[in-house]
């Protein structure tokens, strides 16, 4: 079962990044050519959204089930940063970025100004974007 969450967790995050860098360029085209905020401009937010929130819950399971995750904390694992990046700094910074995409979504929702829903989601998507770049495990991920 770990080698199918593992593998599904690598896959879904090729396909949540993907979308989430459509939906941060998507934002910033709006907000920059002041287009009108149609039901396309929420489908696109809502499959970043979504697929993020989607690659979350795999990651949750995932933690829980790797021996690199919540079985792996201890004293010396903090002192060993391969250890800490998989148990701690990764899993900590995505729910962060998540935290931030959801807000940007949500804040947009209430807002009436196109405009100012494509600026919410451009500034929060990009950057929780940003904090997913930073810590993807690209030396094991690709």
């Amino acid at each position: 079962m770990y080698s199918i969450v593992k593998n599904s967790h690598s896959f879904i995050a090729f396909l949540s990044l993907i979308f989430l860098i459509i939906s941060t360029i998507y934002a910033f085209y709006g907000y920059k050519a002041k287009i009108k905020y149609t039901k396309k401009s929420k489908i696109v937010f809502t499959i970043g959204l979504i697929t993020m929130h989607t690659q979350f819950l795999i990651g949750v399971l995932l933690y829980l089930l790797s021996p690199l995750g919540i079985s792996n904390f201890s004293k010396e694992m903090m002192k060993n940063s391969f250890s800490r990046f998989y148990a701690l700094e990764h899993p900590t910074i995505m729910l962060l970025a998540l935290i931030l995409i959801t807000i940007g979504f949500s804040k947009s929702k209430r807002n009436t100004d196109n405009n100012i829903k494509f600026k919410l989601i451009a500034i929060f998507y990009s950057i929780g974007l940003i904090l997913i770049m930073s810590r993807i495990p690209w030396n094991s991920w690709l």
